[in-house]
């Protein structure tokens, strides 16, 4: 089915998109594009990316660059900082650097990203040209600085800088499902003959923003002027990916890309957009779409909905920036500086603009020689490296307690210098009614601070630069250095490696060996006393049904052989369809419990035996030996989990066959014996049920149930 085109109008200018229900809020400034030439000359920096830009034939990553990414899970969760939690300190030459335990994890989580990047871009098809996005550590964040302010400053650039590597890998993800390659990607990471990564580590990537390509994770989008589309390969992929892909449609014009012909809109579908855009209203259908009323980008604020093969925020809900509940400022917002001139909930957009609007009314009422003496001031201050002394200096600084929003604070005549170096030309607006500067970040986010930053990496060198060698190719991460990953953040335990078991069948089949009793070396599929239920139930039953029935629906079970899951079809329906009394029935080659089994022999270190409650069967694991020196038992609820607990060798602590149900999301409970009646004493603490969620050990119990 063909989406709908859908057309919007602002500031005069036609938008068409197939993919994207709104237009962003901001839409970038367009370069000057030259047809011809194939080059393009953008900056290498952190931040314009990580909005909606204009499409560049070298930079075809742009994008798929995650738009306001949550940094969590093992992988990215080194990441969560903002310039409030970012810690410094001084090195031996007394700058200022990153700290060591953040620098330390960056660079390993950047080498680990680099070389995610070659091993899923080897062999693939990468266009002419193509340029891929620097090392974070390019950006700064290894160096020393002349004050802690620049060197978290720098911090944040090098970290946006992730989100760069991290769409390259995605971009090389999508090319790779799009055009069908014969491996699947994560098999590349895991199986790669120098450096196999722990499948544990790869199915965390896949999960994350970098290998998840459904509508949950938000993607930049791009910009694309209908004369010319730079992607003649890239573009029906985004396409369908449902990446927001707008195209500018100049009127009149006389060349037309035949691959944007389908994002022409017709002159009827213009007049409507327009009409519905003046009268604040969503023309009939649904297809065109008004000037939009929505924060684009914002954390609150998502692509749209999810019809049509676009995007959908997920549990994020647009929300309509003209019917906002009204909340008091005085609760939102603080109190601004005294004589700093800002209102109440101002910001520094609107403070600007209402200084504008100010010095016009006063610029009407000026003398000449006022005038006079005013642009003299004002030439003489964008002339001078530093301020004058009777020039005032304010910074807006964001406040962390107020979610960053920034106050208009005086800074002191000592402090201007260091400050000063911190902005640029271009972060530095000056108002010559008040002889005042305002330093402000957001005026330019892309700007290059006047410090040692700029020195470093723009100083021109002491002597000729020898000839350039082509890069040494990466070197590959420790495979320890994956797994320390996973340990970190799911807690300081011992972390299992897959990476030796068949990655198709590993999770399916050991679920139905050591949970159902199925015989791993099961060769038959011949049943004995055929029934007319199991018939029935086999001719009628499909292969992704059974899967759930086992509780895996993963993608890696269609890769089980055609012969196994015939067996396996065969064994699972003799469960279902046969009556307890009839299991003795099932062949010995399928399952290896029978109706007498002595599993419990096997495993000498741990004992199981039932007790009846009131309301169910419980199954209660203790330790063969000494069982009496532990004062609580745990507790299953089916007798599935106790066999595996039996099957598995886990040892006879308690504790750590509590963790090891923890880790496979298995709920279970720990009891203990009470002293008095149940009426008599009722627990202070009751935790009746471990939710299959990690609890850092040690694993204690409590007084949860009694016996």
């Amino acid at each position: 089915m063909t989406a709908a085109l859908k057309v919007f109008v602002r500031d005069g200018k036609v938008f068409t998109s197939l993919t994207a229900h709104f237009l962003p809020k901001v839409i970038p400034y367009q370069p000057i594009w030259d047809p011809r030439d194939n080059h393009d000359y953008s900056p290498d920096d952190s931040e314009r990316p990580l909005s909606p830009c204009w499409a560049y034939a070298s930079r075809p990553w742009f994008p798929v660059v995650p738009l306001n990414p949550s940094f969590d899970g093992p992988i990215f969760e080194c990441l969560n900082h903002t310039r409030f939690s970012l810690r410094t300190e001084v090195d031996a030459q007394g700058k200022h650097i990153l700290h060591h335990d953040i620098r330390e994890r960056w660079y390993e989580l950047e080498k680990k990203l680099i070389w995610c990047q070659e091993r899923l871009g080897a062999g693939m098809f990468v266009p002419w040209g193509t340029t891929l996005p620097p090392p974070p550590h390019t950006f700064g964040y290894l160096r020393s600085h002349e004050n802690a302010k620049l060197a978290v400053k720098v911090a944040l650039r090098s970290r946006n800088a992730f989100l760069l590597t991290a769409a390259a890998c995605t971009w090389h993800i999508m090319s790779r499902r799009y055009r069908g390659s014969n491996r699947p990607w994560m098999s590349v990471l895991t199986d790669d003959h120098e450096c196999p990564i722990p499948a544990e580590w790869v199915l965390e990537l896949s999960r994350s923003f970098v290998g998840d390509l459904s509508a949950n994770v938000q993607r930049t989008g791009v910009f694309i002027p209908s004369i010319h589309c730079p992607w003649e390969g890239q573009l029906p992929m985004f396409e369908h990916f449902s990446i927001p892909i707008w195209v500018l449609c100049t009127e009149g014009a006389s060349v037309v890309d035949p691959m944007l012909r389908s994002y022409i809109p017709s002159r009827e579908a213009v007049t409507s957009a327009t009409e519905a855009l003046q009268w604040g209203q969503t023309p009939a259908g649904g297809e065109m779409q008004p000037e939009p009323v929505f924060a684009w980008g914002d954390v609150d604020s998502s692509w749209g909905h999810a019809d049509n093969g676009c995007q959908s925020g997920g549990e994020n809900q647009l929300i309509s920036l003209d019917f906002q509940e009204e909340v008091s400022p005085v609760r939102l917002f603080p109190e601004p500086e005294r004589n700093s001139g800002q209102l109440r909930g101002e910001d520094w957009q609107a403070f600007l603009a209402r200084r504008r609007e100010g010095n016009m009314k006063r610029e009407e009422k000026e003398t000449p020689a006022q005038r006079q003496s005013r642009l003299s001031r004002a030439t003489s201050a964008g002339n001078q490296d530093y301020p004058a002394k009777k020039t005032t200096v304010f910074e807006w600084q964001p406040q962390e307690e107020y979610d960053g929003f920034r106050l208009r604070i005086r800074i002191t005549k000592n402090d201007i210098p260091s400050v000063w170096r911190e902005y640029s030309a271009t972060t530095r607006t000056y108002d010559s009614f008040h002889n005042e500067w305002d330093l402000c970040d957001e005026l330019d986010p892309t700007s290059i601070p006047d410090g040692d930053w700029e020195d470093e990496i723009f100083a021109p060198p002491a002597h000729p630069a020898p000839p350039t060698l082509p890069p040494a190719p990466p070197q590959p991460p420790s495979r320890t250095s994956f797994l320390q990953d996973i340990d970190r953040y799911f807690g300081h335990h011992e972390v299992a490696s897959s990476s030796k078991l068949n990655h198709g069948i590993e999770h399916f089949v050991s679920t139905l060996h050591f949970r159902l009793g199925f015989q791993l070396a099961a060769s038959t599929s011949t049943p004995r006393g055929r029934s007319a239920t199991f018939e029935s139930w086999i001719r009628k039953t499909e292969w992704l049904h059974l899967c759930r029935l086992v509780g895996d629906v993963g993608a890696d079970v269609a890769t089980i052989p055609d012969a196994q899951k015939e067996i396996i079809t065969c064994f699972i329906g003799y469960l279902v369809t046969l009556p307890a009394s009839g299991l003795s029935e099932m062949p010995a080659d399928l399952w290896d419990l029978g109706p007498d089994p002595s599993l419990a022999v096997s495993n000498a270190h741990i004992r199981v035996s039932n007790v009846q409650t009131p309301k169910q069967l419980l199954y209660v694991i203790e330790p063969s030996l000494s069982a009496s020196l532990v004062v609580w038992k745990l507790v299953v609820a089916d007798a599935a989990t106790a066999v595996m607990c039996l099957r598995r060798d886990w040892g006879s602590d308690i504790t750590k066959i509590a963790l090891n149900l923890l880790q496979k999301g298995i709920a279970f409970k720990t009891l203990q014996a009470m002293a008095v009646a149940p009426d008599a004493r009722r627990p202070l603490t009751e935790l009746r049920l471990y939710s299959p969620t990690y609890t850092r050990p040690p694993c204690k119990a409590v007084y949860a149930d009694y016996v």
